[in-house]
């Protein structure tokens, strides 16, 4: 947008006092050809601005957006009240004319300086700020009213009509108190009603009601409002559309403290209970928020030492609810939608249960749409003792302790009893499986294979890829003849240079080749496989397959582990707790 620079700008303030014998002088023209106004009309607080837009030194035409605001000084200073908007205001020849109220209160004495905005009319960018801000001076009239006699004043009340204010006595009725010249209330006494209030006597039953902002106002002492009862210690209603039954607001900048607390020393209490009755829309039993770099939305602390405690529970009775909802809405930075600690020696950080006997259920469901996000992230982060990042259990001879869709890599070594690869079978694809075994080896062996042609000499050379010497050692050989005995077939040079040679053979013919050798790379040399090792102290006398070996499965290496964890595993809570109740 082009800079528009207000060059000149003439202001008038209309303030009307009415001043015995001189009501005829009072007629002031706002402008040339203006309206003038009677002083016997009511003026209020607004007044007009007539200014002069230029636009490259040229007097503006068209239709602008203004904006004004008021401060106290002419740099920097303190906006007073809020800033006016005027939108499609015509300008002629570079002349403009608003009406503009800030307000009775806007003008106590004190200087006040106008700031403008302006844009072109129509449009939604930013306004462009004129400098300097205007200084608002006040009519003639406005300054003889600082200062006018009582003599040049009508309407003066018989008391006041000498100049002197009268001496007036006045009786303090039924619950009040004279002091001076002071007036109070009497808040002492007891049985008679000749006081405003006394102390054996109770407003319960009553109702106090307000028109606008606060029905009841308390202040003061350690608890605004205190209250027993059978029922309800405190019930809040609200019937507005974005209205709130019960609002606790902690205003204190430091310190602990909280905005609405609750307390229940009930052995099956509640502290705090919210209940969202609708049956539809979006609703919260309880919703909480912090706007805190480092604060809760919702915290939840069980305290007690011993016992089945939940710091939150979420319960959902929908067949398709969610008892526990986690969401971290920022599209950037490190945040978790759910995030579970527990320092204990036998904790879990999250811990899930599906407890339903049938259907597809999940005791912890992960989801991440992220293109480098986890589902799931497990990390056991002691650099010592036998720890699991993920551990996974399953009791049915048909379950799975992981299933994975999709690849799967193992940064590490993977320890198995046995691995085969399973497919639909190829000749009946819809009714059976084709499960081949892995091929085992003591060593990191790495198996290669081809079928090559003999040349006139009945030899040929093979070669091999270029990283294959850098990934191989010890290597081995197997060759098979095809199509002819070559009893004299044998390896004439061994590999060197990523390549062997073959001799001895049929000019002509196939010979079908085999090499293997053992990994040497910077892993597998860190990291090799021990053929034969001892049993730790807590796995000897217990058996990976202890019923191949005719041990009950008691005497299995994971049992006790796994007996463990289910008996460390938390009760379910009690599905007829109910905190509506």
């Amino acid at each position: 947008m082009r800079k528009r620079i207000l060059s000149a700008i003439t202001v008038f303030l209309m303030l009307y006092l009415l001043i015995p014998g001189t009501a005829d002088l009072f007629a002031v023209a706002l402008a040339q050809g203006g309206e003038v106004f009677s002083s016997l009309a009511t003026v209020g607080s607004a007044f007009t601005y007539q200014g002069q837009l230029m636009d490259g030194g040229s007097p503006a035409n068209g239709n602008f957006d203004f904006r004004f605001s008021l401060f106290d000084a002419e740099t920097n200073g303190t906006q007073i009240g809020s800033a006016i908007a005027k939108n499609g205001v015509p300008v002629t020849g570079g002349v403009f004319t608003v009406s503009l109220d800030f307000g009775g209160g806007a003008f106590d004495g004190n200087a006040r300086w106008l700031e403008i905005g302006v844009r072109p009319g129509g449009s939604s960018g930013g306004f462009t700020t004129l400098s300097p801000r205007q200084a608002l001076t006040a009519a003639p009239y406005a300054l003889f009213s600082l200062s006018a006699p009582w003599s040049g004043l009508t309407g003066v009340p018989p008391g006041f009509a000498d100049g002197v204010d009268n001496d007036t006595t006045y009786t303090a009725g039924n619950g009040l108190v004279i002091t001076g010249t002071q007036l109070s209330a009497d808040f002492a006494g007891t049985g008679s009603a000749s006081t405003v209030a006394h102390s054996d006597h109770d407003h319960w039953g009553q109702q106090w009601s307000g028109t606008f902002g606060r029905g009841l106002t308390l202040s003061g002492g350690d608890t605004g409002i205190f209250t027993t009862a059978s029922l309800f210690g405190v019930t809040g209603q609200s019937t507005g559309s974005n209205g709130k039954g019960v609002f606790g607001l902690a205003l204190n900048g430091s310190g602990f403290n909280v905005g609405v607390s609750g307390l229940s020393k009930s052995t099956n209490g509640t502290g705090v209970s919210g209940v969202a009755e609708a049956a539809s829309g979006l609703t919260y039993g309880v919703y909480g928020q912090s706007k805190s770099t480092r604060g809760y939305g919702v915290f939840g602390h069980a305290t007690a030492a011993s016992g089945n405690t939940e710091g939150v529970l979420g319960r959902s009775d929908s067949t398709s609810g969610v008892g526990v909802s986690g969401f971290a809405a920022a599209t950037t930075g490190t945040n978790y939608g759910v995030i579970g600690h527990s320092p204990s020696t036998s904790g879990y950080g999250v811990y899930g249960i599906a407890s339903a006997d049938s259907g597809t259920t999940y005791g912890v469901h992960g989801r991440s749409n992220s293109v480098n996000g986890y589902g799931v992230l497990g990390e056991a982060t002691a650099a010592s003792g036998t720890n699991y990042g993920v551990f996974g259990s399953a009791a049915s001879p048909a379950g799975y302790a992981g299933y994975f869709v999709g690849k799967v890599h193992v940064l590490g070594t993977l320890s198995k009893l046995a691995g085969s690869f399973r497919i639909d079978h190829p000749l009946d694809p819809a009714n059976k499986y084709l499960n081949h075994s892995f091929v085992e080896s003591p060593d990191m062996k790495n198996i290669y294979d081809g079928v090559t042609q003999l040349d006139a000499a009945g030899e040929a050379w093979v070669q091999l890829p270029d990283w294959f010497e850098a990934l191989n050692r010890d290597f081995r050989y197997q060759l098979t003849p095809i199509g002819a005995a070559m009893p004299n077939l044998y390896i004439a040079q061994e590999i060197a240079n990523n390549r062997f040679k073959i001799a001895g053979g049929v000019p002509g013919m196939k010979v079908s080749w085999q090499a293997t050798g053992i990994r040497h790379d910077p892993y597998a040399v860190q990291n090799p496989i021990p053929v034969e090792e001892d049993k730790p102290a807590d796995e000897r006398g217990t058996y990976l397959y202890p019923t191949g070996y005719g041990q009950p499965p008691e005497m299995g290496v994971d049992y006790q582990r796994n007996a463990d964890l289910h008996a460390e595993m938390p009760d379910l809570p009690d599905e007829s707790a109910n905190p509506q109740e």
